[in-house]
């Protein structure tokens, strides 16, 4: 059995009880209730500060994060996140040795090539997550794969109702030889991608029999998998955690609606929210004209206000027990 490790990465020891006792505390009364005054309070900014201040305690005080204590502090977050009428104050984390994580997905890159062009100037690291079909591919995923962030495949896969995933993607109507050329072709479209995620889903990903193959198939090439969640009933991290392969869930899609920027505003405060009380948050965004112009600005100053940003195979490299599960039932 691994031996536990303080937030350091070193040893546990007898004298962080008083410390563990106490986050054990303030996690109760966040989720029994505790919440309940933060929302009357989240429109003052000293309130936010105050608030801001306990959190970051809480986070230090927290040595080893299982997956059943990230999603019950999830869930806390997102039943109390307010349907704002005033801006919410805008987040600065003091100082501090343990900065909360920010990882940016963002889809769909490849088929516009003046909204990969956009996407591609963000201030990052940003993870880019190519269609495999997608013109000149292996010219732009190379572009990508030179960059600070991480390069992902986009993996096309059968969704409820009549959408159009695209050429070669997976289905569950299709045998299980069929189903690995498709796996293989996508797989071999371009080079230098340290993990996949789906495009579209909604179906497959709720399909035990397929998802175990792709996620068989992407462990023997070390490969991650982020699952983004189109549908409630996915099982992907449910089987990666079975079989061993390295996985992770959406919490949040920052454009769950095209065309708002406001929603994106919304979701990106939720973001933060989820990342200042969990360590680590996975948001996941398309490379629209309102999601951009939001995001830039909320990049370059993220930094500057205590959070960092960073990658997934970046989370998957720090020692396997201070990683943290991603919420399952999160949706946007």
């Amino acid at each position: 059995m691994a031996h536990k490790r303080d937030v350091n990465g070193g040893p546990l020891r007898a004298g962080n009880a008083g410390v563990i006792a106490a986050f054990v505390v303030a996690l109760a009364a966040t989720v029994l209730g505790a919440g309940a005054a933060y929302i009357g309070e989240f429109g003052a900014v000293a309130a936010a500060s105050r608030d801001v201040d306990a959190l970051q305690t809480r986070i230090a005080s927290l040595p080893i994060a299982n997956a059943k204590k990230r999603e019950k502090i999830v869930r806390a977050v997102i039943d109390r996140f307010p349907l704002e009428r005033f801006a919410a104050p805008e987040i600065v984390i003091r100082e501090s040795a343990i900065r909360p994580k920010i990882i940016v997905v963002l889809d769909d890159i490849g088929l516009d090539r003046a909204a990969t062009d956009a996407a591609l100037s963000l201030p990052g690291p940003i993870t880019y997550s190519v269609l495999p079909y997608a013109p000149n591919v292996e010219k732009l995923a190379a572009s990508v794969a030179a960059g600070e962030g991480d390069l992902m495949l986009h993996l096309p896969m059968e969704p409820h109702g009549h959408e159009d995933p695209g050429p070669n993607a997976l289905r569950t109507s299709m045998s299980p030889g069929v189903f690995f050329r498709a796996l293989e072709w996508n797989l071999s479209r371009f080079d230098n991608y340290v993990g996949v995620n789906n495009h579209m889903g909604s179906k497959l990903t709720a399909n035990r029999a397929a998802m175990t193959m792709v996620l068989q198939n992407l462990k023997h090439r070390d490969l991650f998998f982020i699952d983004s969640v189109t549908d409630a009933d996915s099982v992907a991290y449910e089987i990666g955690a079975q079989i061993g392969a390295k996985a992770l869930r959406r919490d949040v899609f920052l454009d769950p609606a095209p065309g708002d920027g406001d929603l994106v505003r919304r979701q990106i405060r939720l973001a933060e929210q989820i990342a200042l009380e969990t360590g680590y948050v996975v948001a996941i965004g398309h490379p629209r004209p309102e999601t951009l112009d939001v995001l830039g600005p909320w990049l370059a100053t993220a930094e500057a206000r205590g959070f960092e940003l960073t990658t997934p195979s970046a989370l998957f490299a720090r020692d396997a027990e201070t990683r943290i599960a991603a919420a399952p039932e999160l949706r946007y």
